[in-house]
């Protein structure tokens, strides 16, 4: 069996707080796409694949670095793919590609959003598509749909895309696979709730096992916007199909029966975000799980050794 990879053992608060928020800063070291060769990327698989939602957690966790050369030359070191960066009005993704396949990974929450992400008040729907979905999330996409679609269509005709992403850059995987005309498949990690219950109904007959959503046990970007605030259109209702990652690392295809919700031990949303904003001015031994779970780089190690338990 691969050796299992450890998270970043009994970190101090600051290191919590720029592991979440800074991911680019990468103060742990993390190497990415150690052991790619052994572990090539299967573009067309039958069925689930846990190598792809490893090498998708890294193109996810990658995307938030900012020296676009940096992360060309890893891609083009580490795993022989030519990658592409795009960035317009703010919405950034990294385009990796080969005659086979191409990984569309958009880049998550920056600092400065946070309070976007986790704020009860900014989750109005809009009709986007013919569906009903958040009208920031699909306002972010359509910024850079088309210098995207530009590029995708540069790719070979059998190229299957697969998209990817964490946090907010999950939401718009998720709008980009259903937008998106041509073969694609997607998974995400740590994504918020993106359209009502016909939107959600209309992308799980489309993509069925090629679609596969990730949450770390707490995570509480996965519970935004709340379910009611996309009346009068319904309900926010998450995508399929689920990938939940327990307490110890188990990630099994539904949720335990009764998860330990950020509410239950947090309260509002509104105090998360001020112990975020505020951390390390309160004394805090660690930030709640409910923040730390949301962790970019927790998602990579949690699908690397659920890879590895299997082999």
């Amino acid at each position: 069996m691969p050796n299992l990879k450890q998270l970043p053992p009994a970190p101090d608060l600051h290191t919590q707080v720029m592991l979440l928020t800074r991911p680019e800063q990468n103060v742990s070291g993390y190497e990415p796409f150690v052991d790619a060769a052994q572990f090539p990327f299967e573009p067309s698989p039958s069925e689930w694949s846990r190598v792809n939602a490893w090498w998708l957690a890294e193109a996810s966790w990658l995307s938030y670095f900012h020296d676009d050369d940096t992360v060309k030359a890893i891609y083009r070191r580490r795993v022989q793919l030519e990658c592409d960066c795009l960035n317009r009005a703010g919405t950034q993704c990294t385009i990796a590609s080969s005659p086979g396949f191409a990984i569309v990974a958009f880049r998550g929450t920056q600092p400065d959003q946070w309070a976007d992400i986790i704020a009860d008040g900014r989750y109005l729907p809009i009709t986007w598509q013919g569906v009903t979905v958040h009208r920031g999330f699909a306002a972010a996409l359509d910024s850079v749909w088309d210098p995207l679609t530009a590029k995708l269509a540069a790719l070979p005709a059998a190229a299957r895309v697969w998209f990817t992403g964490h946090s907010l850059g999950a939401a718009l995987a998720t709008l980009a696979a259903y937008r998106l005309t041509r073969e694609s498949a997607v998974y995400t990690f740590g994504s918020p709730l993106v359209g009502n219950e016909v939107f959600a109904g209309l992308f799980n007959a489309r993509f069925s096992n090629r679609a596969m959503r990730y949450v770390n046990d707490h995570d509480v970007v996965t519970r935004v916007p709340p379910e009611e605030f996309a009346v009068p259109h319904g309900r926010y209702t998450h995508v399929d199909v689920l990938r939940w990652i327990d307490a110890d690392g188990t990630i099994r295809p539904t949720s335990p029966p009764s998860p330990r919700f950020f509410s239950s031990v947090f309260g509002s949303m509104a105090i998360l975000l001020h112990l975020l904003e505020h951390a390390e001015s309160t004394g805090l031994p660690g930030l709640p799980d409910a923040l730390r779970d949301h962790t970019p780089l927790h998602y990579v190690i949690h699908a690397w050794n659920d890879l590895a338990r299997s082999r």
